[in-house]
């Protein structure tokens, strides 16, 4: 929080949508739209990313957080966590971005030192794991930069809820605990899209007599 101030000053479109959230304008389309499209990307990224052990070759299941293998509280608990740590994580990244940006004096040094303590956090071992790291990287930027922070924290939102709960699989017996990984995300992504009509019907006049 206290790098705040220079992201205003050095990266002042990061904060639009943030600065209305903050001021309690929930229903602000911006924050509607900022939302939506940060599950987007956020959704994408997870995709591909979650999908890369067929491009490995590999068969073994994803790591699950322990949460949602210990019962129900752990597994609501973990879940009602996710959006602080949303938040968490975006907000370094910009700290991190508005100190680089200060320290290099410019916004594409700042920008590029950024992508490198991303890509080194990612943790790259091989081609295959560098490649998507710089996906990830390259998407999180571009809406980080490009749109603000609601994107950033929605990105990680969704990132974090795909990343750590159970397979949605109904037949087994923790598809309680993947819905209830699923609700907080799919709650603020459903939230984004009825705001971002900014008071307009969501169907338009399609519904209204002539």
């Amino acid at each position: 929080m206290a790098a705040e101030p220079f992201a205003r000053r050095t990266w002042p479109k990061l904060m639009v949508s943030w600065q209305r959230l903050l001021s309690g304008r929930f229903r602000d389309p911006l924050v509607g739209r900022d939302l939506l499209l940060g599950g987007l990307a956020g959704a994408v990224v997870s995709a591909v990313l979650l999908g890369s052990t067929a491009f490995k070759g590999l068969s073994e299941a994803n790591v699950v957080d322990v949460h949602f293998g210990e019962g129900l509280w752990p597994a609501i608990g973990r879940s009602v966590w996710m959006p602080s740590i949303s938040c968490f994580y975006a907000l370094i990244f910009v700290a991190i971005l508005s100190i680089m940006t200060g320290i290099l004096r410019r916004r594409w040094l700042g920008l590029a030192a950024t992508g490198l303590i991303l890509l080194a956090t990612f943790g790259p071992t091989n081609v295959l794991e560098l490649t998507l790291g710089l996906l990830y990287l390259t998407v999180f930027l571009t809406v980080l930069t490009r749109i603000g922070l609601v994107v950033a924290v929605s990105f990680y939102l969704v990132w974090t809820a795909l990343g750590d709960c159970p397979p949605l699989a109904i037949s087994q017996w923790y598809a309680g605990r993947a819905v209830i990984a699923l609700l907080i995300p799919l709650s603020v992504l459903a939230w984004g899209f009825y705001v971002s009509f900014g008071g307009q019907p969501i169907f338009g006049s399609a519904l209204r007599e002539e």
